[in-house]
């Protein structure tokens, strides 16, 4: 009886054990809330440093922010999903070239802006050549919605082409991203006052488009 309770660890070693592992569990948990308290210049350093764990948690933060933004633009769910992918596969393949001389939120929009408008041209073309080639109107008929729809998203698509890429870019994040003016700014590296001055005078530019 005594030799099996002398085989039983101590209640300090118990004690202790369990101390180091909520110290271990303590300092993982800080880790983490550091990590995701990190400013997005901190992660692209520790990105750039060859940190990959940095670029993903760049992306869980993008994520969602660039998808409701393309979905917007595209209106198909699984377009946006591979335009989105194609987006952060190149912002990751090119990561080694960024330089901080603008946010990584301008940079990522400016990735997902132009890979949205490429998807659009390419599209245009497909359909023109449908059309020149299949001059007999379909006979599937469509909602009177889903036309009008297209045919709007063509003309606000056709009227971000003439823009310039920064308005371009402050257009679809106000307009399709849903982003307050803070967010843009901050994509934009202006101040927000200057956010209304570049809307305003590329909605006017948009006006003469029409």
């Amino acid at each position: 009886m005594i030799g099996n309770i002398l085989a039983l660890p101590s209640l300090k070693d118990t004690w202790s054990s369990l101390f180091a592992f909520a110290a271990d569990l303590l300092g993982a948990f800080r880790s983490v809330e550091g990590d995701e308290t990190k400013g997005d210049e901190d992660l692209v350093k520790a990105m750039q440093g060859g940190d990959d764990k940095a670029f993903e948690m760049l992306y869980e933060r993008y994520f969602q922010k660039i998808y409701s933004f393309t979905v917007r633009r595209v209106g198909h769910a699984q377009t946006a999903e591979d335009l989105v992918s194609d987006v952060f596969m190149k912002a990751f393949t090119h990561r080694m070239s960024f330089v901080w001389k603008t946010s990584f939120s301008a940079w990522i929009y400016r990735i997902a802006t132009n890979r949205i408008t490429d998807h659009h041209r390419t599209k245009k073309q497909a359909d023109e050549f449908d059309e020149t080639k299949h001059d007999v109107a379909s006979t599937v008929p469509r909602p009177q919605d889903e036309i009008d729809n297209e045919i709007l998203g063509k003309k606000l698509e056709g009227m971000l082409e003439h823009l310039p890429e920064r308005d371009r870019i402050a257009v679809t994040m106000k307009f399709y991203g849903e982003c307050d003016n803070g967010e843009i700014a901050k994509a934009l590296s202006v101040t927000a006052g200057n956010v209304g001055v570049i809307l305003h005078r590329a909605l006017k530019r948009c006006a003469t488009y029409e």
